[in-house]
């Protein structure tokens, strides 16, 4: 699960710079005078954190 989760951590950073960059549109209307995003790539890039505080959680020792 801690691969999982170091994945999703990298993809989500990936998207979140390239909304921030103006390079995707995804679920934003697209068109010559669209504006960039940030409030996505900010999006994206939180769910990028909690994706690494999860893998944090699956490395930590187990308890019996």
């Amino acid at each position: 699960m801690k691969g999982i989760a170091l994945v999703l951590a990298l993809a989500f950073f990936a998207i979140g710079i390239l909304y921030f960059m103006g390079t995707i549109n995804w679920f934003t209307v697209s068109g010559t005078a669209h504006q960039h995003h940030s409030t996505h790539a900010i999006l994206a890039w939180v769910l990028a954190l909690l994706c690494l505080i999860w893998a944090r959680f699956q490395s930590a020792p187990s308890r019996h």
